[in-house]
């Protein structure tokens, strides 16, 4: 089991370091402001010469997430590069990799938040119900307008069918104005149980970090080091991807006592560094 190394700040070990993984929600805001001292950590991790990309397990693609980041004061000076989960499954979708049940003119429905299409619009598809879906995406949990449990019920047919589900957030909890809730990837996991198909995107996933550190220009694993609120995401995520992580203590984890947490952290983790909130 890893064990955490407390920091009071990211300078003290932003010296090792020369790009850096960052989780979005729960890290630099919390979906209604931004964390009063995070625009500041990034901006002097960059001006001492280091990388940044925000690495988010958002639907959404990275062009629609910077624009949603300057909404908080987030811009240029900040981060590098944005990588989602929703731009590894459109990747993946215009490939091909996903099957005729996400080809031009299937029929597809999107799970989310109504009428939010998540960037998934110019892709040909035929929108639908799941009862009649040859493919779904999960984009995200209604949670908390709509109890989650009844968008489970909504797909389970569909699930039982054999039709593919792309997970396009695998987070299992998230941050809401009325606490934490079940996020999609709660939603997942039930839907496996139940005989589901499931392709996932996003972290702890390896694929995504794949992508986040070729737009970082590939640096040597041992030089990048991942932030983020999740135990079984952010680091469990870089585990896999050979790098050390900073798990904060703000986001879903706010208020977890440090034996709970403990018992979060995976198995085979490099170093694990832990900060009350981000600030340099």
């Amino acid at each position: 089991m890893s064990t955490l190394s407390p920091i009071a700040g990211l300078s003290e070990i932003a010296g090792q370091y020369g790009a850096l993984l960052v989780d979005q929600f729960g890290t630099l805001h919390d979906g209604t402001v931004a964390y009063p001292h995070a625009a500041d950590a990034l901006r002097r991790f960059r001006e001492s010469g280091g990388k940044v990309a925000v690495l988010s397990n958002s639907a959404k693609s990275g062009a629609d997430n910077i624009v949603r980041l300057t909404k908080f004061g987030f811009g240029p000076e900040h981060f590098d590069a944005v990588v989602t989960s929703g731009d590894a499954a459109q990747a993946a979708i215009r490939s091909g990799a996903l099957g005729a049940g996400f080809g031009a003119g299937a029929k597809v429905h999107i799970s989310g938040k109504p009428g939010d299409d998540y960037g998934f619009d110019d892709l040909g598809f035929a929108l639908t119900w799941p009862d009649e879906a040859e493919g779904i995406i999960l984009a995200a949990c209604q949670e908390p307008d709509r109890n989650w449990r009844e968008q489970i019920r909504d797909l389970t047919p569909a699930a039982k069918r054999g039709v593919t589900i792309a997970v396009c957030n695998p987070d299992l909890e998230m941050l809401t104005p009325k606490g934490v809730r079940p996020s999609a990837g709660a939603i997942a996991l039930e839907l496996e149980r139940k005989g589901a198909v499931l392709r996932y995107f996003g972290k702890p996933h390896v694929d995504i970090y794949r992508t986040a550190l070729a737009a970082l220009g590939n640096p040597p694993p041992m030089t990048v080091l991942a932030i983020g609120d999740s135990p079984e995401h952010d680091i469990a995520g870089a585990a896999g991807a050979g790098l050390d992580s900073v798990l904060l203590r703000t986001g879903i984890l706010s208020n977890i006592d440090d034996a709970s947490l403990q018992a979060r952290l995976p198995k085979g983790a490099r170093r694990v560094f832990s900060l009350a909130e981000l600030r340099w």
